[in-house]
């Protein structure tokens, strides 16, 4: 059964719920999935709800469509990790706490220098600018400065900004990331950092810049994390076998 008062999207745990019955084997590989109406009425969620879980297995190759066939288990599948990696919703509900996000600003504007250089972009082009405040179980944990090139992404739908905006790009956008550059590095809270985290200034923060690339090897997404130092900590699984 779904739990609508978790705080967790119908379609995210219609997502897992999905891909339990690929990865424990109940959907042998190759084998055609029920149709979406009959997983609409046997997990009670309209078309959309079901339409984005399957889209996201689809997208992460678990599952692949066939023209006039439906819809099949993939063969080979892919090694989870790089949504949680880059996703803070993703991560979050990795470590069972339940994200949360308060727009704080979003805008249009041009870029300064820096952050031309950064996206590869004219000082006289506009791009998207947003901050966000970002919480697990409503414990104030990171404050996230974004700035994203407005000729990739194109239309900014304002409400996806409230929830996790890696989905937005992959899977609504349907934008094929590249090459994904971060850095890390201690620092301490300026007063605007420290107000919102609700921490002194000069708390000790981590700061986690980030530079997106497109399949293409454009520039298009540059990020600014700073997270409470008191109460977060970076986990990354490699497996490099």
């Amino acid at each position: 059964m779904l739990d609508n008062n978790s705080g967790i999207p119908l379609y995210l745990q219609v997502y897992e719920k999905l891909k339990l019955k690929i990865t424990g084997g109940l959907w042998p590989e190759g084998s055609l999935i029920p149709a979406e109406t009959s997983m609409m009425k046997q997990y009670g969620v309209g078309r959309e709800t079901m339409r984005r879980a399957v889209l996201r297995l689809v997208n992460e190759g678990y599952l692949f469509r066939q023209q006039g066939k439906g819809t099949f288990v993939c063969r080979k599948r892919p090694q989870d990790g790089l949504e949680q990696i880059v996703s803070f919703t993703a991560e979050m509900l990795a470590r069972g706490y339940k994200p949360g996000t308060k727009v704080l600003a979003s805008l249009q504007q041009k870029p300064d220098p820096s952050t031309a250089n950064r996206l590869n972009c004219g000082l006289d082009e506009d791009i998207y600018y947003f901050k966000r405040l970002r919480t697990a179980n409503e414990l104030l944990v990171a404050v996230e400065e974004s700035w994203l090139c407005m000729d990739t992404l194109g239309s900014l739908d304002q409400e996806k900004l409230a929830g996790s905006f890696y989905d937005y790009l992959v899977y609504d956008k349907d934008i094929k990331l590249g090459r994904i550059v971060q850095e890390i590095s201690s620092d301490v809270a300026d007063a605007d950092t420290a107000e919102l985290l609700a921490v002194a200034p000069g708390h000790p923060i981590l700061q986690l810049s980030r530079l997106m690339y497109t399949a293409g090897g454009k520039p298009f997404f540059w990020m600014v994390f700073r997270y409470r130092g008191d109460i977060y900590s970076i986990k990354t699984k490699m497996d490099l076998s």
